[in-house]
């Protein structure tokens, strides 16, 4: 069961705030040109992004770069449910708040920075703080109220870089189990090497697991099955070609390792929603739902 207690939007900016009860585990895998900052008031979550997992735990900030790949799912099986905020900023929202402060690159810093932040009970209030102002603004809508969210929330991140937070690492059981050590090599091997011709068997062969054991293996730390995860992979670099490059769809098919480019164009549909080329005549249109992960 899950229930949105709030949800507002303007231009690039999106915030929502969701409790759920009992286990979840997000199933809308995509990448987006929108920052994410998540943060969870209470309850756990797996977090896994940058070919790594991490428990978090109520009072944790989470900074998810533009674009990243990441998945959210529960602790456990008797997990009893969370309440997290997130608020969205996408790409160009950040860009134009560069251009507003010549030294604040926040862009550069949210690419060099995103992670885990356990917070203190000032800078957990301090997210409360800015969550309630934004929520006030998008409410009342008194004069200039965008110009005032683009304020707190640049205000937000100035007091976040002053305070040098430093992400937090792995947890030892994970970094220390040869599980996760085979897996992460997978994943590692998987974003390396996602334009080649991978399959289950080769890559079990590769590092000499059971494929049925990397199978299953797999999907319960990352969250994704082998496909997908090497489908997303090549989805998110076919994305940055379409926005960054004039090459064709045929040409991008074969570059991400697709015989077919029927196939490469019904895989980019699932997970964009939208056929490449029809993708590439809306790059600046951003939709926000409140069907969000988390």
């Amino acid at each position: 069961m899950e229930a949105v207690i709030y949800f507002a939007e303007t231009e690039g900016i999106g915030l929502e705030r969701m409790i759920r009860k009992g286990k979840f585990n997000m199933h809308v895998k995509h990448f987006h040109n929108q920052y994410e900052i998540f943060y969870l008031i209470e309850g756990e979550r797996r977090f896994f992004f940058d070919n790594r997992s991490y428990l978090v735990k109520g009072g944790t900030l989470i900074l998810v770069d533009e674009n990243a790949i990441h998945m959210t799912m529960a602790n456990s099986d008797q997990e009893f449910g969370h309440d997290r905020i997130i608020l969205y900023v996408d790409r160009d929202k950040m860009k134009e708040y560069d251009q507003m402060f010549s030294n604040l690159n926040l862009v550069k810093f949210l690419h060099q920075n995103y992670g885990v932040f356990p917070l203190n009970k000032k800078q957990q209030q301090d997210f409360i703080d800015l969550y309630l102002k934004l929520q006030y603004e998008f409410d009342n809508k008194n004069r200039n109220y965008k110009a005032m969210i683009d304020m707190e929330i640049i205000k937000y991140f100035i007091q976040f870089m002053r305070e040098n937070h430093t992400p937090a690492l792995q947890d030892e059981d994970m970094v220390s189990s040869s599980k996760y050590k085979n897996i992460y090599a997978v994943a590692d091997y998987i974003s390396e090497n996602f334009d080649r011709q991978l399959t289950l068997d080769a890559l079990a062969g590769q590092f000499y697991i059971s494929k049925y054991y990397l199978s299953r293996t797999f999907k319960e730390i990352t969250g994704y099955g082998i496909n997908e995860y090497i489908n997303i992979h090549r989805i998110q670099r076919a994305k940055r070609l379409l926005e960054e490059t004039d090459m064709s769809i045929s040409e991008i098919s074969i570059a991400l390792g697709y015989e077919s480019m029927t196939y490469f164009e019904k895989i980019f549909k699932t997970y964009m929603t939208l056929s490449p080329l029809k993708y590439r005549k809306t790059l600046n249109t951003v939709t926000y739902t409140n069907n969000l992960p988390g």
